[in-house]
């Protein structure tokens, strides 16, 4: 091997190191200057009569009511309407799931708005319906979370939901 081929492939190696601390800090300064606004979202929770994660009710009566705490929290970049229903379910069947509210009638609901990474906390009383056919079964509180969506005008339920299990007694 000669001087001139040894020059040559050092100058390669030189060229591929300046080409990948290029594309390096090219990239480097797309990720800091490119952010993204993040996922919108929104959250609802559960929360005792303190409006504190604490002792949840373990047992109900019929035609008792049950004071509860909601939690509601929008992150969806812009300004929300929100709508929380309480139902009863009587079974697993009636629970909601991500893409269907739970097919119980709703028993009330809370109406609201929240600005962008605002929260609100607001108290409910649901009296659990039924009669003695209830008494020795266990029935879930459900709170479904609902949006109002502006390009349709109607309500539209948002695949979040919180619940508790009770057990009805005498």
């Amino acid at each position: 091997m000669g001087c001139g081929e040894e020059e040559v492939i050092l100058d390669e190696e030189v060229f591929a190191v300046i080409l990948a601390l290029t594309i390096i800090a090219s990239s480097l300064g797309i990720a800091l200057t490119w952010r993204a606004s993040g996922e919108a979202f929104t959250a609802i929770g559960l929360l005792d009569e303190s409006c504190k994660i604490g002792v949840y009710p373990r047992t109900v009566a019929v035609n008792q009511s049950l004071t509860l705490c909601i939690y509601i929290y929008n992150h969806m970049g812009k300004p929300a309407a929100y709508q929380v229903l309480y139902k009863v379910a009587t079974g697993a069947s009636q629970l909601p799931n991500a893409t269907a509210p739970s097919p119980a009638r709703p028993l009330g609901k809370w109406l609201g708005a929240l600005n962008n990474d605002e929260e609100a906390k607001f108290l409910v009383s649901v009296k659990v319906p039924g009669g003695v056919e209830l008494v020795g079964k266990n029935i879930s509180i459900v709170f479904e979370l609902w949006l109002f969506n502006t390009s349709t005008g109607s309500w539209m339920y948002s695949g979040r939901w919180t619940h508790l299990w009770v057990r009805v007694v005498k």
